[in-house]
């Protein structure tokens, strides 16, 4: 496993992960060529942190958490995971039935809360269903109490386990899905954009929930997302993907105001700022993303880059450590100057401002 620099135990190691699919083509479907869906992502999460996973929509950010939790089968690489009994496991190579057991300490949000549910099941069901089928929780009683447990602790009242998801709200559907992935104890939690479907008022409150609750439970999240504005306030480091590659890891706040990859610094230029004396500055990237069925030589990103040299088209640039805890894949990362965000570096704050209580 690799070391961490904060005195926390890393709780998932991810190395060189790579999840190809085939094209196939004619009657005889013969295989043609491969979607580079994930190509080669390497990173850690230590116990208790949120790290955030960003990138333009196809650039293989929920393939890699499906990758993770074994939804998918990779193609390549390893996944190592620190069970809580202390042994570390490869998930990539783990058998099915071993995994079964496994997914009780790893869990996955979903994106969409309309689709994630059953809509035949009551909530008492659905929350209650992993009891009963992993932990054989067949005592009613029992089962009734730690879902009407789960549902306050989620902020929703206990008298509503016998409705069904129809009767919800969008974020009081997302909070039962959240009370589902707690109901098993886990340790290690992956949101796939868990609040991109919701209105941007119940953003705040599904966000501010999650945050109450990792201190709570000390959780760990894997915090998959497109909007840079919600990583911001939630994510203690974050990994930017281009074209299934990893191009920059840092701290979330060294990310943001001194990015060191080119494309880092046109998607903070992007970012707006609730600031009336900061003029920001965008300027829109050249051409076109590259397919991961066919990408270009060298660096990915070269082709859109105005800061590209030789190198750049011809060699692949390894993503290795610049600064203290950041780590970049840029041939020319000691030599620019980039601008992140605007306005002055802030006081780190995960707290966002929206009620979060009981709906």
């Amino acid at each position: 496993m690799a070391e961490s620099t904060d005195n926390k135990p890393v709780i998932l190691e991810v190395d060189n992960l790579k999840k190809y699919f085939p094209i196939q083509k004619g009657f005889f479907k013969r295989v043609v060529g491969q979607v580079r869906a994930v190509d080669g992502v390497s990173f850690f999460i230590n116990e208790g942190e949120t790290l955030g996973l960003v990138g333009e929509s196809g650039c293989g950010k929920t393939t890699t958490a499906r990758c993770i939790l074994r939804a998918v089968d990779p193609s390549d690489g390893q996944i190592l995971f620190l069970k809580d009994s202390g042994e570390t496991v490869d998930i990539a190579t783990l058998p099915e039935e071993e995994m079964r057991y496994l997914r009780s300490e790893m869990q996955m949000i979903f994106q969409d809360p309309y689709a994630s549910l059953n809509p035949r099941m009551n909530i008492f069901d659905i929350v209650g269903e992993p009891l009963f089928v992993i932990q054989q929780m067949t005592d009613r009683e029992e089962r009734t109490a730690r879902v009407r447990d789960l549902l306050q602790l989620v902020g929703l009242r206990p008298e509503y386990m016998q409705r069904f998801p129809h009767a919800f709200s969008g974020g009081q559907r997302q909070r039962i899905v959240i009370a589902r992935a707690l109901a098993l104890n886990p340790r290690l939690i992956v949101a796939d954009e868990p609040v991109s479907a919701l209105d941007v008022s119940v953003q705040a409150q599904v966000l501010n929930l999650m945050l109450d609750l990792q201190r709570k439970l000390n959780l760990t999240y894997l915090f998959v997302a497109h909007d840079l504005s919600v990583v911001k306030h939630i994510c203690d480091r974050v990994a930017v993907m281009y074209v299934g590659k990893i191009v920059e890891i840092s701290p979330t706040d060294d990310l943001y105001y001194e990015p060191l990859h080119p494309y880092t610094a046109a998607l903070m230029a992007a970012v707006p700022v609730a600031d009336p004396r900061v003029r920001s500055v965008m300027t829109p990237l050249e051409g076109d993303v590259p397919s991961p069925a066919d990408p270009p030589s060298g660096c990915y990103f070269h082709p859109r880059c105005q800061y590209a040299v030789d190198i750049c088209s011809q060699e692949p640039p390894e993503l290795t450590e610049v600064r203290s805890q950041h780590f970049v894949s840029c041939h020319r990362a000691h030599e620019l100057n980039l601008q992140g965000i605007g306005g002055a570096r802030p006081e780190s704050d995960h707290a966002l401002t929206a009620g979060d209580g009981p709906l």
